[in-house]
C-alpha cells in the first residue's frame, strides 16, 4: 500500500484475489502414552523438544518394564516405545508433529477409549496432513483414525499391524479395512533390542518426500533411517502376495539398505489404490477450499466465476509445471469450469457457487519392464 504524506481522500485499486497457496501436508498428528506432559495437543519441531515436554524414551530400561507397559491384546500395543516412534519421525525427515498425550495414572487401566478420546481432541488441529497412533493395532483405535480422515477429508492415516505376524496373519489383519484414506506397513522394525511399530518412521518418510520431491512422488523406494534392521525378512514371493492386497512391504536389499517397497492404500478401487494419488487430491481440495474463502458473500455473478476460474487455473498451472500432473500442456493436465453449466438458476438464487475441477494426476511407475533382445551380426549393419 502506498504511503501518503498529507491528509486527504485517496483512491487505490484493490489487489484482487490472492493466489492460492498449497497447504502443508507433512505435519503429523500422533497419539500415544508419554511419561508426562501437557494434556492439550502440543506441536513440537524436534525430538529434543519432545523430550523436554513429554519425557525421554522410558522411565526405566525397556527390558525391565516390558511386561508392565505392554498389552499384547486386541486392545493395544507396546506403549512404552511411543517416544522411539516420535524419534523415528524426526530421524526420517519429519519436521513438525502435534503430540496428543494419552494420560493415565495406572497404565494397566488404559483402554482404546483413552486413545479415541485423545484423538477427538485433535479435531481442532487442522494443520496435520498425517495422523497415527504408533504401536496401536486395536480395531477401535484404527477405525477412529480412519473415520477422522474420511469425515474431515484433510489427512491420511498410517496404520500398524500387531508385531510378529507371519504372511498369513498380516493378510488376515488387512481384511478389516476398505479405505483410500489409510495405508498399512509390514513388518515391524528393530532398534537395538526393541521392536518398534513402523508408522512413526513411515510418517517421517512421507514428510521427507513431500518436502524434498513433492506430494506427487510416491513415498516408496525410500530408505528407512535410524533402525538396526527390519524385524522380518520378506522375499519376492511374499511380496507378490502382499502388494495386490494393499500391504506395503518393508524390505532389505543388499547394497541398497532398508527400503519402503510399497505405495498402496487400503482401497480396492483402482482410482484410489496409490497413496500419493489419494494424498494429492486431498491436498488440492484443501488448498482450493482455503484459497477461495474470499469468495464468500461476493456477488454470485459471471465476474466472480471468471475470477475463481483464473485463480484455480493459475494454481494448477504451477502444479503442472512442477511435474505433478500429466500432459504436455495445461489443457491436457486439468480443466476448471465455473459457469452456468455447473450451476442452475436455483443454485445462483440460493447463494451456491459450484466449480468443477478435473486433474490428471501422475501415478507411480510401479512395475518397470525392459524388453531386451539380441541382434545377430547380420542385423547390425
Amino acid at each position: 500500500m502506498a504511503e501518503h504524506q498529507f491528509p486527504g481522500v485517496f483512491i487505490e485499486e484493490g489487489a484482487g484475489p490472492k493466489p492460492i497457496d498449497g497447504v502443508d501436508t507433512s505435519t503429523a498428528a500422533m497419539v500415544g502414552v508419554t511419561r508426562y506432559g501437557p494434556d492439550a495437543p502440543k506441536l513440537v519441531t524436534s525430538f529434543a523438544e519432545f523430550v523436554s515436554n513429554f519425557g525421554d524414551l522410558v522411565p526405566e530400561p525397556a527390558s525391565e518394564i516390558r511386561d508392565k507397559w505392554s498389552l499384547d491384546t486386541e486392545d493395544g500395543g507396546q506403549w512404552w516405545l511411543f517416544a522411539l516412534s516420535v524419534k523415528g519421525f524426526f530421524d526420517n525427515g519429519g519436521r513438525r508433529v502435534c503430540i496428543r498425550r494419552v494420560a493415565c495414572d495406572d497404565l494397566n487401566l488404559l483402554t482404546p477409549n483413552n486413545f479415541v478420546a485423545a484423538m477427538d481432541s485433535l479435531l481442532d488441529f487442522s494443520d496435520a496432513g498425517l495422523c497415527l497412533a504408533p504401536g496401536m493395532w486395536s480395531n477401535q483405535i484404527q477405525r477412529a483414525l480412519i473415520d477422522r480422515c474420511e469425515t474431515h477429508r484433510d489427512c491420511f492415516a498410517i496404520l500398524d499391524p500387531p508385531p510378529q505376524l507371519d504372511i498369513t496373519g498380516i493378510r488376515e489383519f488387512r481384511r478389516r479395512y476398505n479405505t483410500s484414506f489409510a495405508a498399512l506397513y509390514f513388518p515391524w522394525l528393530r532398534i537395538d533390542e526393541n521392536q518398534v511399530a513402523p508408522s512413526g518412521h513411515i510418517a517421517g518418510i512421507y514428510a521427507r518426500v513431500d518436502i524434498d520431491r513433492g506430494l506427487h512422488k510416491a513415498p516408496a523406494n525410500e530408505e528407512i533411517r535410524g533402525i538396526t534392521r527390519i524385524e522380518r525378512e520378506i522375499n519376492k514371493h511374499e511380496q507378490e502376495l502382499l502388494n495386490p492386497e494393499g500391504i506395503n512391504a518393508l524390505r532389505f536389499f543388499p547394497e541398497r539398505g532398508n527400503l519402503v517397497w510399497g505405495a498402496r492404500t487400503l482401497s480396492p478401487d483402482p482410482e484410489w489404490k496409490y497413496v500419493n494419488v489419494r494424498r494429492f487430491i486431498t491436498y488440492l481440495e484443501r488448498s482450493i477450499d482455503m484459497g477461495t474463502q474470499w469468495t464468500v458473500f461476493e456477488p454470485n455473478t459471471e465476474h466472480l466465476w471468471a475470477n475463481v476460474r483464473q485463480e484455480i487455473s493459475d494454481f494448477l498451472v504451477d502444479i503442472w509445471r512442477a511435474g505433478a500432473l500429466q500432459g504436455n500442456k495445461p489443457e491436457q493436465a486439468f480443466f476448471v469450469k465455473c459457469d452456468r453449466t455447473t450451476m442452475t438458476q436455483d443454485d445462483i438464487d440460493n447463494g451456491r457457487l459450484i466449480c468443477l475441477v478435473g486433474v490428471a494426476v501422475v501415478k507411480p511407475a510401479e512395475f518397470i519392464i525392459f524388453r531386451i533382445g539380441q541382434w545377430t551380426a547380420e542385423h547390425q549393419g
